[in-house]
C-alpha cells in the first residue's frame, strides 16, 4: 500500500555524498499524527516534479519531546556487505553490474568509462568499497570524473559532465554563507611510492615519482600504497605518474549555504562565483562532493561542499 506521509512530516534532510557512503533521508514526525512506518519499508521523496530520494527504513527513534525520527538509506546502504572478487579484463559497468545482481539490487544506466581492469582481486571488503575502489581507480587512469550514485532506486554511473547544474550560485545568487579553504594537509602527495611484490624474486618492487619543487615549498607529502593488481612494470609506473598529478596540488574547498535546488546532489557540477574570493571571483565549475538539502514548513535550503576540481579543461579552483 502507498501513503503519503507528506502532510504530517514536519522536517526532511537529504544527503547525499560523491564517494564511499549511501544516500540518507531523515524525517521528523509527531507521535501525535500517529504515524507508524515500519523498518524496511519503502520510502521516496518528490518536489516540484523531481525524484530526490528513493530508500528503506533503517532507524526509528522516539525522544522526549513527542517526535519520531526515522532515517532512510538508498541501495548503496546494502553495498556495506563483506565480499571477495576477482575481475578479469572487466570493466567498472561490468563490475557493479555482477556485484549488484548478486545482492538483487536494481541497476539503471551504467556509462562505460573505456577503462578494462586487467585484474582486480579484492578480499574481505565492502561491496561498496570494492566499487568505489574501483571508480577511484577508473577515474585515474581516464582522467575524466565518474559518479556512481542511487538515482531514485537505479544504481547509476555516469560522468560528472552529465550532471551539470546550468543555476549560478553566489553573492546574489542563493548563496546565503561560504567557507573558502586551502591546505596541504588532508589529501595532497608530491612523492608517490608504490610497492609490489615480486612473486620471481621474492623481493618487493618499488616505484616512485615525486616533485621536487613543491618537496622544496612543503616538504615530503608521501603517498603510499601496496599494488595487488596485476600490472607489468610499465604500467604500474605510469600509475604512480598519474597517481602524483592528480595529488600534487594545493587542496581547496568551499562550503556553500544557499537556497534549495532540488536538481543539484553530490556528482553535480555547478558554476559558482564569489567575487570577495580571488580564486572564484569569475565564474567556476566546481565538482560537489557532498549536498545536504533541507526542508522545514516552506523552506528548503541546501549545503554544498566542493573540492578542487580541474577535469573540465582547467574550469575548475586550480
Amino acid at each position: 500500500m502507498i501513503f503519503d506521509y507528506g502532510p504530517v512530516v514536519r522536517e526532511i534532510e537529504i544527503t547525499s555524498n560523491r564517494l564511499d557512503t549511501p544516500g540518507r533521508m531523515v524525517f521528523t514526525c509527531l507521535k501525535a499524527d500517529s504515524v507508524k512506518i515500519q523498518e524496511g519499508s519503502a520510502v521516496e521523496f518528490e518536489i516540484d516534479g523531481i525524484k530526490m530520494f528513493k530508500g528503506y527504513i533503517f532507524t526509528v527513534e522516539c525522544s522526549q519531546d513527542d517526535k519520531v525520527i526515522y532515517t532512510a538509506y538508498d541501495q548503496l546502504r546494502y553495498l556495506k556487505a563483506k565480499a571477495s572478487y576477482v575481475f578479469e579484463n572487466m570493466s567498472l559497468p561490468q563490475i557493479i553490474q555482477r556485484i549488484a545482481a548478486d545482492f538483487g539490487l536494481t541497476t539503471g544506466i551504467l556509462e562505460e568509462t573505456g577503462y578494462i581492469f586487467p585484474c582486480l582481486i579484492l578480499e574481505d571488503e565492502s561491496c561498496l568499497d570494492i566499487i568505489f575502489e574501483a571508480l577511484y581507480q577508473t577515474i585515474i587512469h581516464t582522467g575524466k570524473i565518474f559518479v556512481f550514485y542511487d538515482d531514485a532506486g537505479v544504481l547509476t554511473l555516469t560522468e560528472a559532465r552529465n550532471l551539470f547544474e546550468q543555476t549560478l550560485i553566489g553573492g546574489g545568487s542563493l548563496a546565503i554563507g561560504y567557507t573558502y579553504k586551502r591546505d596541504i594537509d588532508s589529501d595532497t602527495y608530491n612523492r608517490i611510492k608504490l610497492v609490489k611484490k615480486n612473486e620471481q624474486s621474492g623481493r618487493t618492487d618499488v616505484y616512485l615519482h615525486e616533485d621536487t619543487e613543491t618537496i622544496r615549498k612543503w616538504g615530503v607529502l608521501q603517498y603510499y600504497s601496496q599494488i595487488n593488481e596485476n600490472l607489468n612494470e610499465a604500467q604500474i609506473d605510469e600509475l604512480c605518474s598519474l597517481y602524483l598529478k592528480y595529488y600534487n596540488r594545493v587542496l581547496q574547498t568551499l562550503t556553500l549555504e544557499a537556497l534549495g535546488v532540488p536538481a543539484i546532489r553530490a556528482g553535480s557540477i555547478i558554476p559558482v562565483r564569489i567575487e570577495a574570493v580571488p580564486e572564484l571571483s569569475v565564474t567556476r565549475l566546481l565538482l560537489a562532493e557532498k549536498v545536504t538539502h533541507n526542508f522545514k514548513g516552506d523552506d528548503h535550503t541546501m549545503s554544498i561542499e566542493v573540492r578542487s576540481f580541474d577535469q573540465l579543461g582547467g574550469e575548475g579552483i586550480v
